[in-house]
């Protein structure tokens, strides 16, 4: 029964990381570390289940109503003139153009952030000193007095074919980041990250300590002997400190001073290290199937030592292949998000979405942050243990 509530939460957490990953913004994945990139969107946003109004796309026009908090922004996405009115609750229409190309919006324009700043400070009556504390997009929706002008709002963006989307105070399922960023973006992408390497990693250990074990158990030759005292020699070593050394020789230097390195260079040094006590674990039980009697029957009959190997040595193997790679599986996680934290490991991964939090001084102010890494950690962690225990049917 634990084995199958263990497969099952494994299996709907690779399923919901699977369809996550499926529909993410490729191009926003891929700009993660560009922080230029986000310019455009709000900082330090919560995300739509906690705030009081989200963002919306659309095209053309649209109905807006402003109750507590005004829109932070409104991104624009086209190419050509581009012209914006707002039909205000209190009568006043508001008219906004520029040339865009690309990605740009209200706030990052200068053609169109000098027109909404005129239309405050004219229209308005609004101090420049008040305009420190707004937004260009704000200030097109507050009143006389600096505060947000509630009542109905509607937005035209002319042509039709310009995709725009008003910012409110909240943005997406995890807010974004005291740089703009999309918090959602970087947890899948980390999760996705975590994953693969871990997973690459576990297999690497498996296959590479398999052929290890059964070589050095199964023939005792000088080869042998030679594999017998490299892996006594890994297992002596602390891996953790080594680990660190070698990938900080290794990487190189990316986005901001953070270190990259390819996944598979990743993943083939933190197997090389792992990989000792796992193979001698093969060869011990190697060397005890192969002096059983129906081994030597198997080998009175003409069976080569191949058929020895694959038909009755990998039945004793596989099943403590299966079992200690569920284990190491969810160590790797543990390993990875724990070097990741104190960015030593290369690349985006649960323990460096975390480090960004607390050098962002969020770990408090964006606490669903930090805490979605965590709840993801314990539950796949509690699933593997318990698919990796003993049954209890």
């Amino acid at each position: 029964m634990k084995r199958r509530l263990g497969a099952l939460m494994v299996a709907a957490f690779m399923i919901f990381t699977a369809l996550s990953y499926a529909t993410l913004d490729m191009e926003k994945l891929a700009n993660w570390d560009n922080y230029l990139f986000w310019v455009d969107y709000p900082k330090g946003a919560r995300p739509a289940w906690l705030g009081d109004s989200g963002s919306v796309e659309f095209r053309g026009g649209i109905e807006y109503t402003v109750t507590q908090k005004a829109p932070v922004n409104l991104i624009l996405r086209g190419t050509g003139d581009v012209s914006i009115t707002i039909f205000r609750p209190d009568g006043r229409v508001v008219r906004l153009s520029a040339e865009i190309n690309g990605t740009t919006s209200v706030n990052s324009n200068t053609e169109l952030a000098l027109q909404a700043r005129r239309f405050a400070l004219e229209v308005l009556g609004l101090r420049r000193e008040d305009m420190a504390f707004l937004t260009p997009t704000q200030a097109l929706f507050m009143d006389e007095n600096r505060n947000p002008l509630p009542g109905n709002y509607t937005v035209q963006v002319h042509p039709a074919g310009i995709e725009a989307q008003l910012i409110g105070d909240a943005y997406g399922l995890l807010g974004t980041d005291y740089k703009g960023r999309d918090l959602w973006v970087g947890f899948v992408g980390s999760t996705v990250n975590t994953l693969i390497l871990a997973f690459l990693t576990t297999v690497l250990v498996i296959v590479v300590g398999i052929a290890l074990g059964v070589g050095s158990g199964y023939y005792e030759t000088k080869l042998g002997d030679v594999i017998s005292v490299v892996l006594e020699a890994l297992n002596a070593v602390p891996y953790l400190p080594l680990a660190i050394a070698i990938i900080f020789v290794l990487s190189s230097t990316g986005f901001h001073g953070k270190l990259e390195m390819g996944t598979v260079e990743l993943a083939s040094i933190l197997a090389l290290l792992l990989v000792g006590k796992f193979a001698s674990a093969v060869k011990g039980i190697v060397m005890h199937e192969k002096v059983q009697e129906y081994i030597e029957s198997a080998r009175a009959l003409g069976a080569s030592d191949l058929q020895i190997i694959l038909r009755h040595v990998m039945r004793a193997v596989l099943p403590y292949a299966l079992s200690y790679s569920t284990l190491l599986f969810a160590q790797m996680i543990a390993v990875i998000s724990i070097l990741g934290l104190f960015q030593i490991i290369p690349g985006v991964n649960w323990g460096s979405f975390v480090a960004e939090a607390f050098s962002q001084n969020a770990i408090y102010t964006l606490w669903w942050w930090p805490l979605s890494p965590s709840i993801a950690i314990t539950l796949l962690s509690v699933g593997l243990t318990l698919l990796s225990g003993p049954s209890s049917d």
